[in-house]
Parts: structure tokens; C-alpha cells; sequence
């Protein structure tokens, strides 16, 4: 597409160096961020996919406002957004390793100790993200929305139809709308039903099922509707008889038809931690990370540990970690003003709003003075302000 390929430096910042992903919503690149010196994942949608499908947009402004809103381990992280020239993109952490449906696409199914591992991390997700004050549900989980980081971490991924009932997030999609993916979907959804965390519930127990079996409870076909509102899936145990029977019945109770009968996020984390218990079985060998080449070493740097610490969900630490990595820089350099914006980005995190906008406001005008108004850390900071502006 005209004026996005390989090389490409979006925002001055942003590299892409190599097309990892492309469909109708648009393209992914896995980039190179100048400015912190990482690998980055960027995802877009070129002018020529908007003005055709302008849901593309939608999803990828919904993907940024959802994920602005959470941070936690098993989720993945937005690092940053903006337009190139008409091309709306996100920033978001990459991921090295495959996703769960390449792996169920390699091997057929995975070993029980596997999913005990890999689902245990998905629950802990989906219950922060359940538990939030004002709950978001996915609403399109599947093995290839479940993306493993390099250390083994599950990370899930896709928010473009996410929603959460009773805020403020735009609906692009009307209630009685099918969306989703079909053989995934929870009874609810395929009847144009609101989606609840109930609803992610059933997807999860979908997607275990595939990973124990080798496939969805329930395959499309003619009578697929029928199946799926009114039949029981075949059991667990009747494709793999190993599986432990707790096991199983967990998988079959995410499956339930009713969304009141159906375990809770947390509640399916608890019993896959007990599942591997001693006592209740022998405890399965836990898998290390996948086969994957490991990233390049990040530059021994002050600024890099704090970010570190602020993408892994460790605010307080990132916040006082960004003041001494500043305390070390000579005032009003880059990596004074990058430590500062770490700072800046970290309390604002941690609820200390009014604190963070005084330090944006004397941060901006000190890049503008230091580096100019067109630095690419200058528009970022400023990029910041306006992000936290329209957010309240």
C-alpha cells in the first residue's frame, strides 16, 4: 500500500522493518523504536482500508482505548498511537513467540500440563480484567488471540471488539449483532445477546477444549446452531482419557449453556492452581519457555529497568526508579527528559494526576525549548497530554 512498507519511520520514531501480519482490518509490522531502543509491534490502517471499511478505524481506536485502560501481565501492552500521514497506528510490546493456535496447528492438541500452565495465565487475565471497576469482556477469545512472549508468558491480545458494558467506550457494534468467532462463541453471542464476562467464560473453556482435544467443541456446519444451543459437548475424556477428570469437568462447567451455571474468571484460576496440586494427582512436569530465538540485550540503562518495571505493571517502582535514573542525567538532555516523561507517565498511572499534569506541563515546554518542537520525544510527550486529556 502506497507509502507504508519496510523502512518506513512513523512519528520519526517508529521503524518498520518487517510485515509480520495483514487482512482486511489492516497491517502489523514488527518495528524498532529509536527513542528507547526495543522491538515494537505496529499495528495500522492505511488510508485506502479506512475509506473502504471504516471499521477498521473503529477497532483499532477501540483496541487503544481498552488497552490504555489495563495493565497486567497476561495483557498485552500499548506503548504508544498516532498518524502517519492519515495511517492511524498503535504501538504495542512484541511478542516473539507463537500463539496458541500455531502451537495446536503443529502438534494437534497439547500435553496436559501445557494447558494447565498456559490457562492458568489466561484466567489471571481475564479475572483482572473482569474484576476492573467497570469490567471489559473480549468477546473474541481464541488460541490465535493468546500470544506467548519469549519467557513462556501468555499474553492476551485483539482487543478490537472488546467491550465495557456501562462506560463510556463507543459501540460500534448494536446489540443483536453476531460478532465474534463463531466457533468460539458462547451460546449468548450467537443470538445477538449483550456479552458479559460470562460470555469470555465460554470462550476460555472453548479454547482448552481445543487445546486438550485438538479442536473446538462444537465444528460449523448445517446443524451448528442447534449444536451449539441446545447439545452438550462430547466429553473431554472421550478423545483424551489422561486428562484428569477435574480437569474435564472444568472445561465442561466453562461450557455451560447457561451463563449463571458457568465458573467466574477467578474461580477457574483457583482450580487450575489446584488441579496441579500435590494430592489430587501427580503434579505434570511445567513446560519451559517455547523454542524461540531470545531478543538482543537491552542496553544497561537506568531508563530502560524503569520502563521495564512500568510495562510489567510495577508502577510504584517504575515511578521512583524513572526519579533516580534522572537524578543520574544532566539536566535537560534527552535521556534527562525521557527519564522525566517515564516520571511523568508513572504517577499519572499511580492516581497522581494533578502532580503528573504539572510535570507534563514543565516538560513539554523544557523538550520544546532543549530539542525543538518537531523531536520525536517532544511530539510523544505532547501526544501523552493530549491521550489523558480525552480520557476524562
Amino acid at each position: 500500500m502506497a507509502g507504508i512498507d519496510v523502512g518506513v519511520v512513523l512519528a520519526g520514531r517508529f521503524r518498520l522493518d518487517e510485515l509480520i501480519g495483514q487482512g482486511g482490518m489492516g497491517m502489523v509490522f514488527r518495528g524498532r523504536d529509536h527513542i528507547l531502543e526495543r522491538d515494537v509491534a505496529v499495528k495500522l490502517v492505511p488510508p485506502d482500508i479506512a475509506a473502504m471499511d471504516g471499521a477498521a478505524t473503529a477497532r483499532l481506536n477501540r483496541e487503544i482505548r481498552v488497552l490504555a485502560m489495563t495493565q497486567h501481565p497476561n495483557i498485552v501492552t500499548v506503548y504508544d498511537r498516532g498518524d502517519h500521514g492519515g495511517t492511524l497506528f498503535v504501538v504495542m510490546e512484541f511478542l516473539r513467540g507463537p500463539d496458541l493456535g500455531d502451537l495446536l496447528s503443529q502438534h494437534g492438541f497439547l500435553g496436559v500440563a501445557e494447558v494447565i500452565t498456559y490457562g492458568a495465565q489466561v484466567a489471571a487475565g481475564l479475572t483482572f480484567l473482569h474484576g476492573l471497576p467497570i469490567p471489559i469482556v473480549h468477546r473474541d477469545l481464541k488460541p490465535s488471540n493468546l500470544l506467548l512472549n519469549q519467557d513462556g508468558t501468555v499474553k492476551i491480545c485483539d482487543f478490537g471488539i472488546a467491550i465495557a458494558p456501562g462506560s463510556n467506550l463507543e459501540r460500534y457494534t448494536r446489540v443483536g449483532a453476531v460478532i465474534g468467532t463463531p466457533v468460539y462463541m458462547s451460546p449468548e453471542q450467537f443470538q445477538g445477546e449483550e456479552a458479559g464476562p460470562p460470555s469470555d467464560v465460554y470462550s476460555f473453556g472453548a479454547v482448552l477444549y481445543a487445546l486438550l482435544t485438538g479442536g473446538p467443541p462444537f465444528q460449523d456446519g448445517a446443524d451448528y446452531l442447534v449444536r451449539i444451543l441446545g447439545r452438550p459437548p462430547e466429553p473431554v475424556e472421550t478423545f483424551r482419557p489422561e486428562v484428569p477428570r477435574r480437569l474435564s469437568a472444568l472445561v465442561h462447567a466453562m461450557l455451560a449453556k447457561s451463563v449463571d451455571e458457568r465458573p467466574t474468571a477467578a474461580e477457574v484460576l483457583r482450580e487450575l492452581g489446584e488441579i496441579v496440586q500435590p494430592g489430587d494427582r501427580e503434579r505434570p512436569e511445567i513446560p519451559g519457555p517455547p523454542t524461540v530465538a531470545p531478543p538482543p540485550p537491552p542496553p544497561a540503562s537506568g531508563i530502560d529497568a524503569a520502563e521495564r518495571l512500568l510495562t510489567s505493571g510495577r508502577t510504584a517502582e517504575a515511578y521512583a526508579a524513572f526519579g533516580a535514573a534522572r537524578e543520574r542525567q544532566a539536566e535537560r538532555t534527552p535521556e534527562y527528559l525521557t527519564a522525566e516523561f517515564g516520571r511523568v507517565r508513572a504517577g499519572h498511572a499511580l492516581g497522581r494526576e494533578a502532580e503528573a499534569a504539572i510535570r507534563w506541563v514543565r516538560l513539554v515546554e523544557q523538550a520544546r525549548q532543549t530539542l525543538g518542537p518537531t523531536h520525536p520525544l517532544t511530539q510523544a510527550i505532547e501526544r501523552f497530554g493530549e491521550v489523558t486529556r480525552s480520557r476524562r
